[in-house]
This record gives structure tokens, C-alpha cells and sequence, in this order.
């Protein structure tokens, strides 16, 4: 099998513990594509965030970011979305704020959240993320009037809960608001999503922008959130550091991220690989 577009993950894949890209793995990106390859991210991170990684090893397709709500090469002209829209987004805040929580509103510019009610939520907000916002979170003292004014559609909403509430307000999302998808992150933190938000279905589309079939795609990643995109991808391919449900998925599991397992995967599957024109 020809394999003609590599989708890497960040975090955990890419990337080593210490968060660096090191030398090998910019290197095996530069020989995909010396061997015709396509080269995209798929990413949780925020656009800019990730943009930032894309440069760093000069990929110039098209990225996937915000956990599939937000494919482009450039800011202001994404050729795939699926975000929150407005409305939806208005009267989520306006139900949520009716709860004791705190809310982040998010699209690829910008976070906006009502501040902090507790001294150590701040902390707890941060729990379990990669890494910190691209971008600074913008504090208000109303998120819903604030609203009024920014008038955009989101990527996702994050709630941290002040107390153990999580599985009611969960059922009052899923009751009022049947086109959110509510993801928990741990006991505090859930991250909401337009229904149909994925790594995978994002992947879909950009293969076809750039005129490929699944088929053709590797795909490499290393958490829940990419077991869908590694099942179905022509190749898809797990992280050592994984979880077992994320290993299970993949055709391949290659070593982990901190020791070479991007660059050690891309040269075995593309070193036998002919030069093909795209």
C-alpha cells in the first residue's frame, strides 16, 4: 500500500515528555515528505498553539486543531469547522451560569472566562491539560453579558465545577442541549463540543481536501482521543506510552515518544516507499 498523507498527533506523540520536539523526529518528518508525503497535525491544541509546532517542522498543509472543531493553514481562512454556533453557545452560558462553576469559552483566537469564585480553581482548571493556553484566558465579571457584545461561534466550552455535580449537570446538558457532546475530563472538569466533533471526522474531510482516501493515511496518536482516527485510518498507529484501549485500536505500536517512536515508525513504513508526485 502507497501511503500519501502521515497525520501526527502533538502531545505525547510528537512531542517528548519534556515537551520538545528533538532532532530525529524532525528529520523523519522531512524524509516523509522527501518521499512524497502529505504531512498534517491533529491536534487538541489551540490553532496558534499548534501553528507553532507545523512551522517548527515545516509542514505547510492544512492542520487539525481543537480536537477536530478547527482545520486550516492560515487563521482567517479554515477550510473545515465544527464549532458551537452563537446562539447555542448564549444559552449554554446562561443555563450553565445558573450552576456553581466556572465557564471558558473558546475559539481559535481567543478564551474568555467569568472569574473565579475559589483561590485554588485556577489550579484545578489546568488538571490533566497538555499544556498552558497559546493565548491568555480573558477574565469577566459576566460571561453571559460579555456575550452580548462577541458575537462567535466556539470550539469548545470548559466547566470546572465547584463541587461533585458533575454526572446531574451532565444530564441537564444532554436533556436541554441534544447537539452538545460532554466529555469528562476527570470529577471537576468537562469539555463541551458541537455532537459531531472529532479528530477523525476532521481527518476525513482534510484527506479528501487534499485528494486522499482514508486509505492512504497514516495516522499516529496516543490517547483516547485519537483511537477513533487510528482504527480507521489505512494505517493507524499507537504510541508505547498509550493506554491499552489506544494500543488495541492500532495496526502498530511503535515506541514511545521519548524514545524516537515518530521518527523509528515514519522510517519503517516509508523507507521502502517510491517518490510519488501529489
Amino acid at each position: 500500500m502507497v501511503y500519501r498523507l502521515l497525520a501526527l498527533d502533538i502531545d505525547g506523540t510528537l512531542l517528548g515528555s519534556n515537551n520538545r520536539l528533538d532532532k530525529e523526529t524532525k528529520e523523519a518528518v522531512a524524509y516523509a515528505k522527501e518521499k512524497g508525503v502529505a504531512v498534517t497535525l491533529v491536534s487538541e491544541r489551540h490553532f496558534h498553539s499548534a501553528a507553532k509546532v507545523a512551522k517548527a517542522l515545516k509542514i505547510d498543509n492544512p492542520i487539525i486543531t481543537h480536537n477536530g472543531a478547527f482545520a486550516s493553514d492560515a487563521i482567517d481562512e479554515p477550510i473545515y469547522t465544527n464549532k458551537i454556533d452563537y446562539e447555542i453557545v448564549k444559552q449554554l452560558v446562561e443555563f450553565l451560569e445558573t450552576y456553581p462553576c466556572q465557564i471558558r469559552v473558546s475559539h481559535e483566537r481567543l478564551a474568555v472566562s467569568n472569574k473565579p469564585k475559589q483561590k485554588n480553581l485556577i489550579a484545578k482548571m489546568t488538571v490533566g491539560l497538555n499544556e498552558s493556553p497559546f493565548y491568555p484566558v480573558t477574565y469577566v465579571d459576566s460571561l453571559s453579558e460579555y456575550l452580548m457584545d462577541h458575537r462567535d461561534d466556539a470550539t469548545e466550552l470548559s466547566l470546572t465545577l465547584y463541587n461533585e455535580d458533575k454526572e446531574d449537570i451532565t444530564m441537564a446538558i444532554n436533556d436541554y442541549f441534544p447537539e452538545i457532546h460532554v466529555q469528562a475530563e476527570d470529577d471537576y472538569n468537562l469539555t463541551l463540543t458541537q455532537l459531531g466533533t472529532s479528530k477523525y471526522n476532521a481527518l476525513v474531510y482534510l484527506a479528501q481536501h487534499l485528494g486522499f482516501s482514508l486509505s492512504e493515511t497514516v495516522a499516529v496518536g496516543n490517547d483516547y482521543n485519537d483511537t477513533e482516527m487510528i482504527a480507521k485510518a489505512g494505517l493507524g498507529v499507537a504510541m508505547q506510552n498509550a493506554p491499552k484501549e489506544v494500543k488495541d485500536a492500532a495496526e502498530w505500536v511503535t515506541r514511545s515518544n521519548d524514545m524516537n517512536g515518530v521518527g523509528y515508525m515514519v522510517k519503517e513504513v516509508f523507507r521502502k516507499q517510491m517518490r510519488k508526485q501529489i
